[in-house]
């Protein structure tokens, strides 16, 4: 999904804990999923009682506003690497390319989202490619009722250059003081388009094996260029960690929340499968 960097807060009102993350401590299991580690379980009774998932406003409540500036200070600050990109949790209209404004149609809407996101990438050409692909543009004169085939044999084209990074994508939830740092890459391109920075990107092999993208990086770049993506990491995780923020390691955001159930307007995909931790902390709205 392309996104784009928003001005202004938007905050959003829950049920959900207001202070720092909870360090986890003995209490009654009498609401406990199985396996969950306390602290992210009292968060999903606190933010979700009636087990229902969903978005609502309120200008006040989120946590997450009193921490925003400083996350986005400290991560300007870290050395050789760049805050490339956020994408705010309202979902608002895009315009690509340098002309387009709110006169016209918007060229895409993004959903509200319950999380913010960050994207960091180091320095260095390990983590940067040069893109660039074709898009086939309608000609001005062209008719509403032009019949297929009046393009001719070559449909109008105009190549579209751009850069692919690579590095971290940071969401931070603001239902919760929680937080995942998941490999990613973010593309940019001239016309002002782009896309990834997404906390599960989805990728397959020929066989419809999923491909773990962060090793494949390894092999492909070395293991100096890895070390230099976990040294970032790990600047990411202590800065999330100085503001109250817990980072959640894919092994415990994997985990199934079994009493948990999305909302009417919830679009977390679950149809097939358990609410997970991440689906509890990091949903969109449709």
């Amino acid at each position: 999904m392309a996104g784009a960097l928003l001005d202004g807060p938007v905050r959003v009102h829950n049920n959900a804990m207001s202070g720092k993350a909870r360090k986890p401590k003995a209490g009654s299991p009498e609401k406990r999923d199985a396996g969950l580690r306390q602290d992210v379980q009292e968060a999903i009774d606190r933010a979700w009682p009636d087990g229902i998932v969903e978005l609502s406003y309120d200008p006040d409540e989120s946590y997450f506003w009193e921490v925003d500036e400083e996350l986005r200070a400290a991560f300007h600050h870290i050395a050789n690497a760049h805050l490339l990109y956020e994408r705010e949790a309202q979902g608002e209209p895009i315009w690509w390319g340098s002309d387009a404004g709110d006169e016209e149609p918007p060229d895409e809407m993004t959903n509200s989202r319950s999380y913010h996101v960050f994207f960091l990438s180091p320095e260095g050409e390990a983590f940067t490619c040069e893109i660039e692909t074709e898009v086939v543009t309608e000609p001005e004169f062209m008719a509403e009722e032009f019949e297929e085939g009046a393009w001719g044999e070559d449909p109008l084209a105009d190549r579209n250059s751009g850069t692919r990074r690579t590095g971290w994508v940071v969401a931070v939830s603001l239902v919760a003081p929680f937080a995942v740092i998941e490999f990613g890459d973010r593309t940019s391109y001239d016309d002002g388009s782009g896309g990834g920075a997404e906390i599960e990107p989805y990728a397959k092999n020929e066989d419809g094996e999923w491909i773990n993208l962060e090793e494949e990086f390894r092999k492909a770049k070395g293991d100096q260029a890895y070390e230099i993506l976990l040294k970032l990491r790990a600047e990411i995780r202590d800065i999330l960690e100085k503001h109250g923020v817990a980072v959640l390691p894919a092994g415990e955001w994997r985990r199934a929340a079994p009493r948990l159930r999305g909302g009417e307007e919830t679009c977390m995909a679950i149809e097939d499968r358990p609410v997970r931790v991440l689906d509890a902390f990091f949903f969109e709205q449709m």
